[in-house]
């Protein structure tokens, strides 16, 4: 059988899914481990966030990978301009013990710029090149909404993320501190993008 990948806009009824796509780019969780009593809270308020169209975290803002028409990963991306009204809201309702310990954090993302937020593969579907095939159909959305400049954050300790966002062309830019943790901030410019 020859495997057929598919990237589709996500739709209201992928929001389990998604919110587990969101904490396992976040790598707080993985989809084969059983959520903890707190995360399975979180999981709870991301899942009804992603059915809405307002929120940081939403369908809307979110591409889903399938492969032979099962879900196999997704990443959501959007302006800039959108992250800190849609994180506050977002958090305070649905995450609001992460916005009270991270209401100060320094913007993930800057106006002018289409970010990259969050990307996860479901480990069956793992090195398949289905990330990849996900940041590229990213980074085309973001060029062809008139940015000119595509971001990400990267966690370094995840050293294979930082080489295949680097073989996209992303190049470092800096740091940025969210959610406790120092991320590698990376930026592609539409002049440089690798085809």
């Amino acid at each position: 059988m020859v495997n057929r990948l598919n990237i589709r806009d996500a739709r209201p009824g992928d929001a389990p899914f998604l919110a587990k796509c969101i904490l396992s780019g976040m790598h707080f969780y993985d989809f084969e481990t059983y959520p903890s009593d707190h995360m399975a809270g979180i999981l709870s308020g991301l899942t009804a966030s992603e059915t809405l169209e307002d929120t940081l975290y939403t369908f809307m803002n979110t591409r889903v990978a399938e492969l032979n028409g099962t879900p196999a990963g997704a990443l959501l991306s959007y302006p800039g301009e959108e992250y800190l009204s849609r994180k506050e809201r977002t958090f305070r309702e649905f995450w609001p013990e992460y916005f009270s310990e991270h209401s100060a954090d320094v913007p993930e993302t800057d106006p002018g710029e289409w970010y990259l937020d969050s990307l996860a593969v479901h480990p069956e579907f793992r090195n398949m090149g289905i990330g990849k095939a996900l940041l590229q159909d990213g980074i085309r959305k973001g060029f062809s909404q008139g940015f000119n400049r595509v971001a990400l954050v990267a966690d370094p300790e995840y050293p294979h993320l930082v080489r295949l966002y680097k073989s996209l062309g992303f190049v470092p830019e800096g740091t940025r501190h969210a959610f406790g943790t120092d991320f590698l901030r990376m930026v592609l410019e539409a002049d440089n993008q690798r085809r």
